[in-house]
């Protein structure tokens, strides 16, 4: 069976925080464990920072940054007055997305963080995004973290690829995990 859940909150609302614990019980439990998660760093600013991780490898690389802490041709704004964006963050998270799209398999759990506002016009992630959605076809459960207003959009993304799609409201990790073991063992 192949299962997507949809781990939804507003921004500061533990969504990766409610991933990266049950992405740890799983790996225990024995089953594979792929994709990015955006990991919130607070530097010392008045806005915090972000940092890809790849949970295959664990390899992290930064992502976002605010505009007065970074310089040069890596970095773009894409419109947003506050932030900085790293083109080579995004290269590396698409990359980590479209290896851990290559290797699902019933067995394999794939974090997706997150799909915001850039991957509703076609940047930053989503081409990694598509690709793992498209290979939910062939089994395993695919997480995508998103903010509460882009529930109906990923799951118009996952429409016809997952068996099940389960949204759930982040901080309830408990409940993650039930869905994540529940399905894998499908």
């Amino acid at each position: 069976m192949h299962c997507a859940v949809i781990l939804h909150a507003p921004i500061g609302g533990g969504k990766t925080t409610t991933a990266a614990t049950v992405a740890e019980r799983v790996k225990a439990d024995g089953l594979k464990v792929a994709g990015v998660l955006s990991r919130r760093v607070l530097e010392g600013g008045e806005y915090p920072s972000y940092e890809i991780v790849d949970l295959a490898t664990g390899v992290v690389t930064p992502l976002v940054k605010p505009a007065e802490m970074v310089e040069g041709d890596d970095w773009e704004s894409h419109g947003n007055p506050v932030y900085r964006f790293s083109k080579k963050g995004f290269y590396a998270a698409n990359l980590a997305l479209n290896k851990a799209a290559e290797a699902m398999e019933r067995d394999t759990v794939v974090f997706v963080d997150e799909y915001g506002r850039l991957e509703s016009q076609g940047m930053g992630i989503h081409a990694g995004a598509v690709s793992v959605a498209e290979a939910l076809r062939g089994g395993g459960v695919a997480v995508y973290l998103c903010r509460d207003d882009k529930v109906p959009e990923v799951a118009n993304l996952l429409k016809g690829k997952a068996d099940r799609v389960f949204t759930l409201e982040a901080g309830d990790s408990d409940a993650l995990l039930r869905i994540v073991l529940g399905c894998s063992k499908l």
